[in-house]
């Protein structure tokens, strides 16, 4: 049967006709013997793929665990009058139309600064990125 099939496999109008009057599609003895592999190593590759996934979700898990303390932290540090975080004003003008969230960003980017670090030296250094009592200064 192969080498019938691939004597019509060398006449194009043969095997487009055969195809046709039979209603199935013939492929090369190449590509059938690569998509047989591909099937067979399907489970093994869907397996190990479960795995990788069951492994992530387990890492995630761990993650949002490690998170609740922190949020408990940076609450308090909202919190905090000393640090002021809360007082933060993003959307107020730093400098000639340049929000002090663009400032921030630019800081965080130029010199490495966490996000913190940034938004407590900029509301030091401009008072307008420091909304006093809720009020801003846009």
């Amino acid at each position: 049967v192969l080498k019938s099939l691939s004597i019509i496999e060398d006449d194009s109008k043969g095997l487009s006709s055969l195809e046709a009057s039979s209603g199935l599609k013939f492929i090369a003895v190449d590509q059938y013997v690569f998509w047989m592999y591909e099937l067979d190593d399907a489970p093994k590759k869907i397996q190990s793929a479960e795995e990788e996934l069951e492994q992530l979700e387990e890492n995630q898990m761990a993650i949002e665990e490690e998170l609740v303390p922190l949020a408990e932290e940076f609450a308090k540090l909202m919190a905090n009058p000393l640090v002021k975080l809360g007082h933060f004003c993003g959307e107020c003008s730093w400098h000639r139309g340049t929000s002090c969230a663009s400032r921030v960003e630019y800081l965080m980017n130029t010199y490495r600064d966490s996000k913190v670090k940034a938004q407590v030296a900029l509301m030091e250094n401009t008072p307008s990125c420091d909304r006093q009592n809720g009020e801003t200064s846009v």
